[in-house]
């Protein structure tokens, strides 16, 4: 069974449990990463300059492959080219990942990983503006200890 990893600024940190549900027992190392630079959905979620260096430094200090190009399109042929069978990414709240999970699985099998969460939230976190995610996290980020 041929697996590949699907980065998005969701996960983008070494330590995340999908590198370890990627990993092949057999061949003990994990299934290549990628991470799709899709301009189109940058700009559609409005990640300005700096979020886009912040995204670039993160990929670099990372294990990754990184294409140019529309998401879905892009790893649709790379599970055709390449014959992956499972696509494995990290788990978010972000409906337009979610979409695009969504679109991928009528081909091929999407597994999204959920990681150890920074910090535990009373309600659904305010995604567009990362001010407005902060100053309700901030409240609980350092007293979280790890317990559900």
């Amino acid at each position: 069974m041929s697996k590949l990893i699907w980065l998005h600024e969701d996960c983008l940190r070494a330590t995340h449990q999908l590198f370890t549900h990627a990993q092949d027992p057999a061949h003990d190392k994990a299934a290549n990463a990628v991470y799709i630079w899709d301009d189109a959905y940058m700009t559609k979620m409005h990640f300005g300059l700096k979020r886009r260096v912040f995204i670039y430094e993160s990929l670099c200090e990372l294990a990754v492959d990184i294409y140019a190009g529309d998401t879905i399109e892009t790893l649709k042929d790379m599970q055709h080219r390449l014959g992956v069978d499972e696509i494995i990414t990290g788990k978010t709240p972000n409906p337009a990942l979610k979409s695009m999970m969504h679109g991928l699985r009528e081909t091929v099998k999407v597994s999204a990983i959920a990681d150890a969460p920074f910090v535990q939230m009373d309600s659904p976190p305010e995604l567009r503006r990362f001010f407005k995610y902060w100053n309700k996290a901030k409240k609980n980020a350092f007293l979280y200890d790890g317990r559900p």
